[in-house]
């Protein structure tokens, strides 16, 4: 049986977001009970690793796009950026201390270098610019917690009107202040580095989602 994975992202930060709920035709869910109320199926439940309903052989629920013959039906799927063999890459670029460049990054500011942050993603990644990117649906130190995050897994902030920041995460840790994240980034200014962020820095641990993308089936 097919099962189809419905996932919908919010622009809220996390404590804005309120659960069992349908948005752009997608039902967010704190348990099964959720998702067999709510479509009325008990094939459907409430899956851990994104907190959105899960059904089998519901073929409506998917994001399905409809139109003529010469315009054929496409389905549409978020899924996480993909992203692999990429590991040694990243560690050679902050062992060579250099910046990583690639053209659909956008440019840093008063220079002619596409260098920003989302570079090294899209280059090591091979991935698609940032304006198709999609917030993951837990924070990246939620995920930690659960341990449902891998080591180098692509990650970014989503802000609206400030400065995003994107990298890979490596590693965290739990302590009296909360969880404090282990990233791979670079800036404009420095090259591929190390950098240890928690809820005191600027951006905060919890402004970091792993990095989502819609693709067409």
């Amino acid at each position: 049986m097919n099962v189809i994975l419905m996932v919908v992202f919010h622009v809220l930060s996390s404590s804005d977001l309120t659960w069992g709920f349908l948005v752009d035709g997608f039902h967010w869910c704190v348990n099964d009970v959720d998702c067999v109320a709510f479509y009325n199926s008990d094939s459907c439940h409430c899956a851990d690793r994104v907190t959105v309903c899960v059904c089998k052989d519901h073929h409506l629920y998917d994001t399905t796009t409809t139109s003529s013959a010469s315009n054929p039906t496409t389905n549409q799927h978020i899924v996480p950026l993909e992203c692999s063999n990429h590991k040694i890459s990243v560690i050679e670029s902050i062992a060579e201390n250099l910046h990583v460049e690639d053209d659909r990054a956008g440019l840093c500011p008063g220079t002619n270098k596409h260098q920003t942050s989302e570079a090294l993603v899209i280059n090591k990644c091979n991935a698609t610019a940032r304006t198709s990117w999609l917030q993951g649906p837990k924070s990246v130190p939620l995920e930690c917690s659960k341990n449902t995050i891998q080591a180098y897994t692509p990650i970014s902030t989503f802000f609206d009107s400030f400065t995003n920041v994107a990298g890979f995460f490596i590693d965290c840790t739990v302590n009296d202040d909360g969880i404090t994240l282990k990233i791979a980034v670079q800036t404009c200014s420095d090259p591929p580095k190390v950098m240890i962020v928690n809820q005191t820095t600027n951006p905060k641990s919890s402004d970091f989602f792993p990095i989502f993308q819609q693709i067409l089936q």
